[in-house]
């Protein structure tokens, strides 16, 4: 029987049996999902990236769905090597945590977009709830504060990241026309009928200002501080 050239180059072009790994899969995922997006990504388009056979890739995942936690908690994974150290001041290492999160959506904006809702329950979002809780106590809070500004903290970064991997995951064409928005349709709105739009308008921030999410982050910051200080007076009572 004849072989032909292309089914032997394929053979030889396979993974070795046994070598295929979680990790493997993991990388060439984000491979996948950042050049073609999720709608691409399927166990078929991974065993082409991988030279393997799509059903090895069922004996890490199940489905696509548990693949995707695994990419969601690889993204807290890529934010904490990111994140600096602890420090003394936990303002500051809340806003780091808040910054590299953010960094590692927009890295992976295809994959960054769905994050958001999902709970990866595994390893590294697990370190990330214990970095985020750490800061909360050391702000001071109480553990029911501690416990909801976690949650108000943490879904911040979480949406906001989301919603800019968002905005760049869109098409050029789709994200420009959106940008080009707030410079030019804006500006043109009758001021009778929108007045406020007419005052500010000329001030908008740009949708993808770095800046808004700095601000937002600050923002919830300064309600921790705020409410870190009204528990200290109220323990200092007589």
């Amino acid at each position: 029987m004849t072989t032909s050239k292309a089914s032997t180059s394929a053979s030889r072009s396979r993974l070795p049996r046994g070598t295929l790994s979680q990790q493997l899969i993991i990388k060439a995922a984000f491979r996948v999902a950042d050049s073609a997006g999720m709608d691409k990504l399927t166990f078929q388009a991974l065993g082409r990236e991988l030279s393997a056979h799509p059903t090895a890739i069922y004996r890490h995942f199940r489905n696509k769905d548990e693949l995707l936690l695994a990419l969601i908690d690889a993204l807290h994974e890529e934010a904490l090597a990111h994140t600096p150290p602890p420090t003394d001041d936990w303002a500051h290492d809340l806003m780091q945590i808040a910054i590299h999160t953010h960094d590692a959506f927009l890295r992976h904006p295809n994959v960054g977009a769905l994050a958001a809702a999902r709970t990866a329950r595994r390893k590294n979002e697990f370190r990330s709830v214990e970095r985020k809780l750490d800061c909360m106590r050391r702000a001071g809070l109480d553990d029911t504060d501690a416990a909801r500004y976690y949650r108000v903290f943490a879904d911040l970064v979480l949406a906001y990241s989301a919603m800019d991997a968002s905005l760049a995951a869109l098409p050029p064409e789709l994200r420009d026309a959106d940008l080009r928005a707030w410079t030019t349709d804006y500006l043109t709105l009758p001021p009778d009928q929108y007045p406020n739009i007419a005052r500010v308008s000329p001030r908008f921030c740009a949708l993808d200002d770095p800046q808004n999410f700095v601000t937002a982050v600050q923002s919830v910051i300064e309600q921790v501080r705020t409410t870190a200080r009204a528990g200290d007076r109220s323990d200092d009572s007589p």
